[in-house]
Protein backbone atom coordinates (compact mmCIF):
# COMPACT_ATOMS: atom_id res chain seq x y z
CA UNK A 1 0.00 0.00 0.00
CA UNK A 2 1.16 3.27 -0.64
CA UNK A 3 -0.13 6.68 0.77
CA UNK A 4 -2.29 8.99 -1.14
CA UNK A 5 0.47 11.64 -2.23
CA UNK A 6 3.06 8.85 -3.32
CA UNK A 7 3.25 9.03 -6.76
CA UNK A 8 6.12 7.32 -7.43
CA UNK A 9 5.34 4.09 -6.37
CA UNK A 10 3.12 1.81 -8.07
CA UNK A 11 0.05 -0.14 -6.84
CA UNK A 12 0.48 -4.05 -6.43
CA UNK A 13 -1.83 -5.67 -8.54
CA UNK A 14 -4.90 -7.63 -7.03
CA UNK A 15 -4.98 -5.28 -4.05
CA UNK A 16 -7.15 -2.42 -4.02
CA UNK A 17 -6.38 0.99 -2.17
CA UNK A 18 -6.58 1.88 1.14
CA UNK A 19 -10.06 4.23 1.81
CA UNK A 20 -9.55 7.75 2.28
CA UNK A 21 -9.85 7.77 6.20
CA UNK A 22 -12.04 9.71 8.30
CA UNK A 23 -12.03 11.99 10.45
CA UNK A 24 -11.62 11.48 13.96
CA UNK A 25 -15.49 12.49 15.88
CA UNK A 26 -14.77 15.49 18.21
CA UNK A 27 -14.47 15.14 21.69
CA UNK A 28 -17.68 15.18 23.59
CA UNK A 29 -16.08 16.23 27.08
CA UNK A 30 -12.75 18.27 27.22
CA UNK A 31 -11.65 16.51 30.25
CA UNK A 32 -12.19 13.04 31.95
CA UNK A 33 -13.96 15.35 35.17
CA UNK A 34 -16.07 16.40 32.43
CA UNK A 35 -16.40 12.84 31.75
CA UNK A 36 -16.52 11.28 35.30
CA UNK A 37 -19.14 14.35 36.05
CA UNK A 38 -21.92 12.86 33.90
CA UNK A 39 -21.47 8.99 34.59
CA UNK A 40 -22.47 9.56 38.13
CA UNK A 41 -25.43 12.46 36.85
CA UNK A 42 -26.53 9.68 34.26
CA UNK A 43 -26.28 6.96 37.02
CA UNK A 44 -27.82 9.26 39.52
CA UNK A 45 -24.46 8.32 41.88
CA UNK A 46 -22.68 10.33 44.96
CA UNK A 47 -18.99 9.57 45.23
CA UNK A 48 -18.11 9.53 49.27
CA UNK A 49 -14.78 8.97 50.48
CA UNK A 50 -14.41 6.86 53.61
CA UNK A 51 -11.33 7.37 56.08
CA UNK A 52 -10.65 3.51 57.94
CA UNK A 53 -7.91 2.54 60.04
CA UNK A 54 -5.47 -0.22 58.03
CA UNK A 55 -6.26 -2.97 59.88
CA UNK A 56 -10.11 -2.62 59.56
CA UNK A 57 -9.66 -1.77 55.80
CA UNK A 58 -7.46 -5.06 55.10
CA UNK A 59 -10.01 -7.34 57.07
CA UNK A 60 -12.76 -5.34 54.80
CA UNK A 61 -11.07 -6.22 51.55
CA UNK A 62 -10.76 -9.34 52.91
CA UNK A 63 -14.36 -10.32 53.63
CA UNK A 64 -15.17 -8.96 49.72
CA UNK A 65 -12.99 -11.08 48.03
CA UNK A 66 -14.00 -14.27 49.95
CA UNK A 67 -18.15 -12.96 49.12
CA UNK A 68 -17.38 -11.67 45.51
CA UNK A 69 -18.96 -8.65 46.01
CA UNK A 70 -18.16 -5.08 45.70
CA UNK A 71 -17.76 -2.56 48.21
CA UNK A 72 -20.21 0.07 47.26
CA UNK A 73 -23.58 -2.41 47.36
CA UNK A 74 -22.06 -3.95 50.24
CA UNK A 75 -21.26 -0.11 52.23
CA UNK A 76 -25.09 0.81 50.77
CA UNK A 77 -26.47 -2.11 51.79
CA UNK A 78 -25.32 -1.54 55.30
CA UNK A 79 -26.44 1.97 55.44
CA UNK A 80 -30.14 1.11 54.28
CA UNK A 81 -30.47 -1.69 56.94
CA UNK A 82 -28.63 -0.48 59.56
CA UNK A 83 -28.58 3.72 59.60
CA UNK A 84 -31.52 4.34 57.92
CA UNK A 85 -33.78 1.78 59.02
CA UNK A 86 -36.87 3.08 60.85
CA UNK A 87 -36.78 2.24 64.51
Amino acid sequence: MRHADDIVTGELPGIKPLPATRKPRPKKYATLAEKQAAYRARKGVTAITVTLPDALAAEFRQWLAAKDKAPSEVIARLIQTQLLRKR
